[in-house]
């Protein structure tokens, strides 16, 4: 008898809550009609607001600059040729460049004669470099060569002989040309674990 009068006096008051809220249809019109008037904004034209704008003019920079000209302290018209050399554990690469970067001739231990082991010893590496040292005079004209600047990579024992190579009487004429010369072998800093040495 407590259970069904309590879910009956649910009921009542979830009927009366339900019939006590009066339903009433209401109209924008009837809404707003109590409201204060919106001021009113002035309208502008959106022909006139462009016309008006004013326009930056804009203009060119009198002189673009060069980075590498500027790098180099060397209009673009006179930048060096470039000599690179690649020294590493099993090889010697000596390859000469345009300023842009375009190969014209390349030589290494393997191209000289050498084979497998050989191919990074000091021999190899220079007669690499005389190699090459004889293609720049003999086309030093046609590819319009005035300055050299040399690049070195690695560590190898190519490195040595390059460089006795420019100090020798082979290497006269380049070394009048040498302008400059750039050591560019990265430095590790971290990376992947070194490979174990060899135990002998």
């Amino acid at each position: 008898m407590l259970q069904r009068g309590m879910w009956g006096l649910r009921g009542a008051v979830r009927g009366s809550a339900v019939r006590s809220i009066p339903w009433r249809a209401y109209s924008r019109s009837a809404l707003g009609a109590d409201a204060p008037p919106a001021p009113s904004e002035p309208k502008v034209s959106l022909d006139s607001a462009v016309e008006f704008t004013p326009v930056p003019e804009m203009s060119a920079p009198a002189s673009a600059p060069k980075p590498v000209s500027d790098m180099l302290g060397l209009p673009s018209a006179s930048r060096p040729h470039r000599l690179h050399i690649k020294s590493s554990r099993n090889n010697t690469i000596v390859t000469f460049t345009m300023p842009t970067g375009e190969p014209l001739v390349g030589e290494s231990g393997g191209t000289v004669g050498f084979k497998k082991a050989q191919r990074s010893g000091y021999e190899a590496g220079y007669r690499a470099a005389v190699r090459v040292f004889q293609h720049i005079a003999a086309h030093r004209a046609q590819w319009g060569v005035k300055h050299i600047e040399v690049l070195w990579n690695g560590f190898g024992q190519g490195r040595e002989a390059v460089f006795r190579a420019l100090q020798a009487s082979e290497g006269e004429n380049v070394r009048q040309m040498v302008l400059a010369m750039t050591d560019k072998t990265p430095i590790k800093i971290g990376g992947v674990r070194p490979k174990k040495r060899r135990m002998l």
